[in-house]
């Protein structure tokens, strides 16, 4: 009996352990991702709840810069869902193909007119893990 208590103790310690390095690991992402999406002078939302997932809205007046793009990459890495929405941007074909390329696990948005719907094709891979 004592060597159970033990071996619970034990598991439990390292329960604790993988669950504060996860906490830290996801507010590092959120982390970097706020501040890439601040650095393009968009805005970001969102609805936590940790450890299972979170729901990101990210809104975006451009089309980020090549420095910029790199540090928007995190958004794939997000647990949770992700939408971006591009509002009031002409968005070439080009950045398009690029978005839905490179954002495969974000849900992808434009708004036009202040209606906003799904970018052609985007966020068919929703399992963000």
């Amino acid at each position: 009996m004592k060597r159970f208590s033990k071996f619970f103790l034990l598991v439990a310690a390292l329960g604790v352990v993988a669950l504060a390095i996860d906490y830290w690991n996801v507010t590092r992402k959120e982390r970097l991702l706020s501040n890439a999406v601040s650095q393009i002078g968009g805005r970001i939302g969102s609805i936590p709840s940790w450890p299972l997932g979170t729901e990101y809205r990210i809104t975006l007046a451009a089309f980020p810069t090549p420095g910029q793009w790199e540090q928007l990459k995190i958004a794939n890495k997000m647990r949770g869902w992700v939408g971006i929405a591009f509002e009031d941007c002409e968005l070439t074909a080009y950045e398009r193909h690029r978005l839905r390329r490179d954002l495969e696990r974000c849900h992808l948005f434009v708004v036009q007119d202040g209606k906003m719907g799904p970018m052609d094709g985007a966020g068919t891979n929703r399992a963000n893990q």
